[in-house]
């Protein structure tokens, strides 16, 4: 990883959870060596979602960008933590 991409990380990051504090982003995965990403974007159509891909602040580092629209996502309910009476 270059001095450059790891200095745009922390921005990127909060980018990001900006965007799954406003339900824009479901998920986002990085692959261990780093190569990949994987984001299940919540968007009206593909220009939506490509709109989005286009705001991350490491996309100028991207090399390529596949958009696969989804009949649907699925993912664990977040759950509360158990209540303690103690």
């Amino acid at each position: 990883m270059s001095d450059v991409i790891a200095a745009v990380i922390p921005v990127h990051r909060l980018h990001i959870n900006k965007l799954f504090a406003e339900g824009r982003i479901l998920s986002y995965s990085v692959s261990m060596s780093r190569s990949t990403i994987w984001v299940v974007i919540n968007a009206e159509d593909e220009p939506e979602a490509n709109e989005l891909v286009l705001s991350f602040p490491l996309y100028p580092h991207f090399t390529e960008v596949t958009c696969t629209p989804l009949l649907f996502h699925n993912t664990l309910p977040a759950t509360m933590p158990g209540m303690s009476l103690n």
